[in-house]
């Protein structure tokens, strides 16, 4: 009996470590958005097809979107809908980033990063897309199975910090490798 308590405490603590995780990151995600729109913009039109009169407001809608996902995934009431949100958001992305490829449109900006894209799409974003949108199908289901708690300090500390890392990872992955042993 205390083996299968410590088993669902285990469970819970990662849930919602991992919930608050992908809610740092949806948020920062949407004030991106905000920030840079002229970016995000021309993403929008080049990446998914939007017209150029839309983009605007597909830009602010998405940015609401992944901010209201963000905001429901802190709170324990809300998670499952939060994680079920943000699985439609990264699926979403993972099936334009598919489509991209597929089209042979590696080099289009997804706009899916933090600072400009350098590096073609490729096995990086889809992995990265499908591995998001995986971990927040499991908060919504560790919800879902009143897996759940509430968000703490040391898990919004953990949070920002898997966010630094993640970030960092994004950084490293958009440089270009050295070609014929060039350092520069």
């Amino acid at each position: 009996m205390t083996i299968a308590a410590s088993n669902l405490g285990v469970a819970q603590l990662l849930i919602v470590q991992l919930a608050a995780f992908l809610a740092a990151l949806l948020l920062a995600s949407g004030l991106h958005k905000l920030i840079g729109r002229e970016r995000i913009q021309a993403a929008v039109q080049e990446f998914a097809g939007v017209p150029r009169r839309f983009a605007p407001f597909v830009v602010a809608a998405v940015a609401a979107t992944e901010g209201l996902a963000g905001i429901l995934l802190w709170m324990p009431s809300s998670r499952a809908a939060g994680g079920a949100l943000a699985v439609l958001i990264w699926g979403c992305y993972l099936w334009l980033i598919l489509r991209a490829i597929a089209h042979g449109r590696r080099d289009v900006d997804c706009g899916c990063s933090f600072g400009a894209a350098q590096r073609p799409l490729g096995t990086y974003h889809v992995v990265r897309t499908a591995g998001l949108s995986g971990g927040a199908l499991l908060v919504a289901a560790g919800c879902a199975a009143s897996v759940t708690g509430p968000i703490i300090a040391s898990q919004i500390l953990a949070a920002l910090a898997l966010l630094a890392l993640y970030g960092a990872l994004d950084q490293a992955m958009s440089l270009t490798p050295p070609r014929n042993g060039a350092l520069l």
